[in-house]
């Protein structure tokens, strides 16, 4: 009986009860009684029943667990067994070159890799027999990134490849960065890892596309708490012909009398195998330069980045300012060459200008100067003063340079100055020019110049005056006596109406007609014009005098016609000398005029204004000399033998 239930019953002596014990049936009592008519009681024995089983084995319920690579694993091993356990086993379902513990429940691993990945299993014996439960173990560990480079021809590809457990990846854009790393975009990705990089027109053909080329992916599977983004990168090595970087100047500076340099940086790759400098048509080829590996400056895709390149310097003498100038300097390939402008420009301070006259006056002195080399910049031309006892300087900047002149006002008169100039540009000032000592007039000498005006030159002007009007008023009869054209007209000079000399013969006083003349010629500097009359004999100024005959044989060769009468012209500075003429009796019977000056040291040259263009049969002897000659001239004015003509200049 169990539990007062009955199993089996016989009426025999024994009884024997067999079943299959099942695991309820554990620890169940067991009662075998008996009962007999003779006996007043019943017998009654109770066993109970103690089930040897197997044991049970559980390690997971998930019978795949995943961990990061690196982290410590442990598992338990969970059985149940209703007697002793003779032993417990370990083991990994493939070769591992670590033994595990076999006698624990629990199994742990240090920090593991992914070599620990694979199937566990947990076994368990007792006396009833074995149970064993697996469990896969899957390491996790961020993936391995790697980038391939496919050329298609119009566009190139890149492929972001990733291998990590789990395989599911997350891409992120792509980075385009220099050779130099230096960031120059970011591009986008197609969520599969993969690039497209298409021709761009300006800036393939720079092979702007060179460079490295970093993608990022990720599984969720962080190291060490880090960034789960694993990168991969690619270095491109585009090449093709030379190009130059925007960040060299196409206006570089130079100092004139020393060594200056032409530099460039440029990218090349391949490298370069020539290069050739241009001056204008002419083409230089020089050994006198530097090539060196160099990190540039760039702009790439409108960002501005360092990228490898190389630099070229090329040395100069400046020798003038003739080498401030445009230069070309033209690099080569093999797949082909560029250009490239360089202005020369000059960079320093200016030169010293030069002082070309000074002209004082009362309270006022007027600088000319001459402007020097300018250094490359516009410059400005600064005044200098201080009186002669004074150490202080002071200065005044000049108001228009282009003028060349200025000057300096509010002086002492009869004041001695010291003067310099200097000018000035935006990287400095020349020197100093020499200094020039200079006296202001004093309000006498100005009063003497009044006086002077007054008595000489003014009567000679009003007399000017008195003559044109006559002219205007059609008196030509005095005129036309005095020259030896009938209607030669009035020459007019620097603003003074100079008119032939012969009409001093209408004044008064010969001697005031000469101090007039000298007056004219030596204070104004107006050159006096005299015509030579045949008809007349007169004293030009105080020691130049001149006659011509009065008769002579006619000629028709040598007419003078009124509108183109020759001339024979004679400029005089200051010279004093005699001039005569008359008549030589050849067989032709000609006239001719003989000039003589006396000798008298000057400064200036007698010209014979004329001769060059005189006619075949005009003939004009310097050496002889003829101190006077009667004048009987007799003819009328309406005579028509033509007249010998001359004309006297006195000029500087």
């Amino acid at each position: 009986m169990v539990h007062n239930q009955t199993l089996e019953e016989k009426t025999t002596a024994s009884l024997v009860y067999s079943f299959v014990p099942k695991q309820p049936d554990h620890l169940q009592n067991y009662t075998c009684a008996t009962k007999s008519d003779l006996a007043q009681y019943s017998m009654e024995r109770t066993v109970q029943l103690f089930i040897y089983m197997p044991p049970k084995v559980l390690i997971s319920l998930n019978k795949t667990l995943g961990i990061a690579k690196g982290e410590d694993l442990t598992l338990f091993c969970n059985y149940s067994s209703n007697h002793e356990v003779k032993y417990l086993k370990w083991d990994k379902m493939f070769q591992h070159k670590n033994p595990l513990d076999e006698r624990s429940k629990y199994l742990n691993i240090k920090s593991i890799n992914r070599q620990h990945a694979g199937k566990y299993r947990c076994t368990v014996t007792n006396l009833a027999g074995r149970a064993s439960d697996i469990v896969t173990i899957q390491v996790y560990y961020p993936p391995t990134v790697n980038v391939i480079f496919e050329d298609r021809g119009s566009y190139k590809q890149l492929n972001c490849l990733a291998n990590g457990l789990p395989d599911r990846y997350i891409f992120t854009r792509w980075e385009h960065r220099s050779d130099c790393y230096d960031l120059i975009r970011y591009l986008p990705d197609d969520g599969s890892g993969r690039l497209i990089l298409a021709n761009t027109k300006g800036e393939t053909d720079r092979h702007h596309d060179r460079g490295l080329y970093i993608c990022h992916a990720s599984n969720k599977v962080s190291l060490n708490s880090s960034n789960s983004f694993i990168r991969g990168e690619f270095s491109l090595k585009a090449q093709g012909k030379p190009y130059f970087v925007s960040s060299n100047n196409n206006t570089q500076y130079g100092i004139k009398g020393q060594d200056g340099n032409l530099t460039v940086d440029f990218v090349s790759f391949p490298e370069i195998t020539n290069f050739t400098v241009i001056d204008g048509d002419m083409k230089h080829y020089t050994d006198n330069y530097t090539l060196e590996t160099w990190r540039v400056m760039d702009k790439v895709y409108n960002k501005t980045v360092m990228v490898n390149g190389s630099r070229l310097v090329i040395s100069m003498n400046i020798r003038n300012e003739n080498d401030f100038r445009s230069y070309t300097i033209k690099l080569s390939n093999r797949f082909g060459s560029a250009n490239f402008n360089i202005s020369l420009r000059s960079a320093s301070c200016p030169e010293t200008p030069e002082i070309m006259m000074i002209m004082p006056n009362e309270n006022k002195v007027t600088v000319h100067w001459r402007e020097s080399f300018n250094g490359g910049f516009p410059q400005s031309v600064f005044i200098q003063y201080r009186r002669r006892d004074v150490q202080y300087w002071n200065e005044i900047p000049v108001s228009d340079p282009g003028m060349h002149s200025d000057y300096i006002d509010g002086l002492t008169p009869g004041t001695e100055y010291l003067i310099r100039v200097y000018s000035k540009n935006i990287k400095g000032a020349s020197n100093f020019t020499d200094m020039k000592l200079i006296r202001t007039e004093s309000a006498e000498d100005s009063d003497n110049e009044t006086l002077v005006f007054l008595v000489f030159v003014a009567p000679f002007l009003i007399a000017i005056g008195v003559l044109y009007w006559q002219y205007k008023m059609g008196n030509l009869r005095a005129l036309e006596r005095i020259s030896c054209f009938k209607r030669q007209q009035f020459i007019y000079q620097v603003g003074v109406g100079a008119v032939e000399n012969n009409v001093y013969e209408m004044q008064n006083n010969a001697d005031q007609q000469a101090v007039a003349q000298n007056a004219v010629a030596q204070n104004l500097d107006v050159p006096v014009y005299s015509s030579i009359d045949r008809r007349a004999n007169l004293t030009i100024g105080q020691t130049v005098s001149y006659s011509t005959t009065p008769k002579r044989k006619r000629n028709y060769l040598e007419k003078c016609q009124e509108n183109t009468g020759n001339d024979i012209v004679a400029s005089v500075g200051e010279a004093s000398g005699t001039v005569s003429s008359a008549t030589k009796k050849g067989p032709d019977r000609l006239s001719y005029i003989e000039v003589s000056f006396e000798p008298k040291p000057n400064e200036y040259k007698f010209h014979i204004h004329g001769s060059e263009n005189r006619t075949n049969y005009v003939d004009i002897d310097f050496s002889k000399n003829i101190s006077s000659y009667v004048d009987s001239h007799t003819e009328s004015d309406d005579d028509s033998t033509p007249q010998a003509c001359a004309m006297l200049k006195y000029e500087e």
